[in-house]
């Protein structure tokens, strides 16, 4: 969308009303980057565990790992997997779960791999996406489309290809386990400038990504775009998608933390509302964001709206 075209939105009050998404607090302590998964129409949490590379006060773990927790309970579902991988998304389909994510503990490999399983306990995997040498793979995410699958890529290195900091590639597949990397020159989301922690979704030709961008006095925020080819990128008319306020502070269920846990959710510094994914259950979409001060203290926290994904999505434009 072109700058008139907002301007003239504006002055013609043709701008839509925010859906509202409410906050329903933390959920818990040192954990980032939470893919929300319904699996046998329970409401799962997937994680990624860190490992002590990641300085986050586990020095006794060797590796990160995969797992998935019962939202409602907080218990473990399955078994760990994925022992030596970094961030990792999750994607539920015809009774198998797939896990893509990036080999090695702290990431900055440039290799993905996805793994599957139909019990979360017997699990099986394969190379997905080698990337060029030089290239760092972080954060993905996955969705289906009209011809099977995609992928978005958070990337970083080759200054000369990919530009800023951290920048969004994109993939597809029909089968997700066999990826083909679009032609990076041209389908590439931003050069310009920060743009981390994609999650992307496909509704009716359009496929929408939730991303990370850096604000002025070092604040965090998503946003939201859309685009049809992964070439031409429309934002949204209302952005960002969610900023931080008091109610990153609640707390969803208070007896699952240590006094200490608390105490550190209340004291702490809120600059940052990140790495947002999302998922639709009974009728309404759940959402799962980072807050903090995105220098070592991080929380994760869930907000929900009364509708469903595609409508909350498609209402910030």
């Amino acid at each position: 969308m072109q700058y008139t075209d907002y301007i003239n939105a504006l002055r013609n009050a043709n701008t839509p009303v925010r859906k509202k998404m409410e906050k329903k607090g933390t959920v818990k302590v040192g954990v980032v980057e939470a893919t929300p998964i319904v699996w046998q129409d329970r409401l799962l949490r997937f994680e990624w565990v860190r490992s002590a590379d990641w300085g986050d006060g586990h020095d006794d773990r060797k590796e990160g790992y995969y797992h998935f927790v019962d939202m409602e309970t907080e218990e473990e579902v399955g078994v760990p997997f994925a022992h030596a991988h970094a961030f990792g998304c999750a994607y539920s389909e015809d009774g198998v779960m797939y896990a893509h994510g990036v080999r090695g503990n702290a990431g900055k490999t440039n290799i993905i791999d996805v793994y599957y399983s139909r019990d979360l306990i017997h699990w099986e995997s394969k190379t997905a996406i080698t990337l060029p040498e030089g290239m760092e793979v972080y954060n993905t995410s996955v969705c289906n489309d009209d011809d099977g699958y995609a992928m978005a890529i958070e990337v970083a290195g080759d200054k000369e290809l990919l530009g800023g900091i951290y920048t969004i590639i994109f993939a597809k597949s029909k089968n997700l386990f066999d990826w083909e990397v679009l032609p990076i020159d041209r389908h590439i989301y931003l050069k310009e400038r920060y743009a981390a922690c994609p999650s992307i979704r496909y509704f009716d030709g359009f496929y929408y990504m939730v991303y990370l961008e850096i604000c002025p006095l070092f604040r965090l925020f998503p946003y939201i775009v859309r685009t049809k080819d992964f070439e031409t990128f429309e934002p949204g008319l209302i952005n960002p998608f969610m900023v931080t306020d008091n109610d990153d502070k609640k707390v969803l269920h208070p007896e699952h933390f240590t006094k200490e846990e608390l105490d550190l959710i209340a004291t702490s510094g809120d600059n940052n509302n990140s790495d947002v994914d999302f998922c639709e259950y009974h009728g309404k979409t759940v959402i799962l964001y980072s807050w903090g001060n995105q220098m070592g203290r991080e929380f994760l926290a869930c907000a929900e709206y009364d509708g469903g994904l595609k409508e909350f999505l498609e209402s910030f434009f």
